[in-house]
């Protein structure tokens, strides 16, 4: 899943909160939201590594000089 893809289930468990009729279940919704959210977050953070990664892979890759 994309980050995009998690803030947008984020989001419709927070309507989902805002739309229960108790309590306890408005509280899951909201449990819910906030560990999309934070999948979404560790997305872009895993995604920023990854980019590192291939940059220093292409670097180990040179030839040293001589």
């Amino acid at each position: 899943m994309t980050d995009e893809e998690c803030n947008e289930r984020a989001s419709e468990c927070a309507t989902n909160a805002s739309l229960a009729v108790s309590e306890p279940i408005a509280h899951e919704f909201i449990k819910l939201a906030a560990q999309w959210r934070a999948m979404a977050s560790r997305r872009i953070f895993l995604g920023s590594i990854d980019d590192s990664m291939g940059t220093l892979a292409t670097l180990n890759s040179l030839p040293e000089p001589s």
